[in-house]
């Protein structure tokens, strides 16, 4: 009996040091306040402004969700939903980034899906979508 006891216990005590590795294709929730989301939003927001269609600066009013995914072979995929909204100023303004959000502009719910070597190191944005929030 004592030998089933000790199996248990050490079994247990080996199970619980394994480390949470998410399954791979299976979304998990991330904190909006990590470090790497608040990079992974700005780089979300800075392709909006160089690639988009608008005329004008689009800034972030609020990190809406951010998840992440293992992905294969290795490495973590990072999708982050921001609420943007457009300025009155134009992309090319050198002062674009102290421009306020307009009160009339319509906000945007953008989704950036990134993709973080497991050394933090190498990015690769690989889906970029904005639509209408209302």
């Amino acid at each position: 009996m004592k030998f089933l006891m000790i199996a248990v216990c050490l079994f247990g005590a080996a199970w619980s040091a394994v480390p949470f590795e998410p399954i791979e294709g299976a979304w998990s929730s991330n904190s909006v306040d990590d470090p790497l989301v608040a990079e992974l939003a700005a780089k979300g927001l800075d392709y909006e402004n160089r690639y988009g269609n608008s005329f004008y600066y689009k800034k972030l009013i609020t990190i809406k969700e951010a998840r992440i995914q293992a992905a294969k072979p290795y490495g973590v995929n990072h999708e982050v939903k921001l609420l943007i909204g457009q300025t009155d100023c134009a992309k090319w303004n050198v002062n674009a980034t102290s421009c306020e959000v307009s009160p009339n502009a319509i906000p945007e719910l953008c989704t950036y899906v990134t993709w973080v070597s497991p050394d933090l190191h190498w990015r690769e944005l690989t889906q970029a979508s904005c639509e209408s929030a209302e």
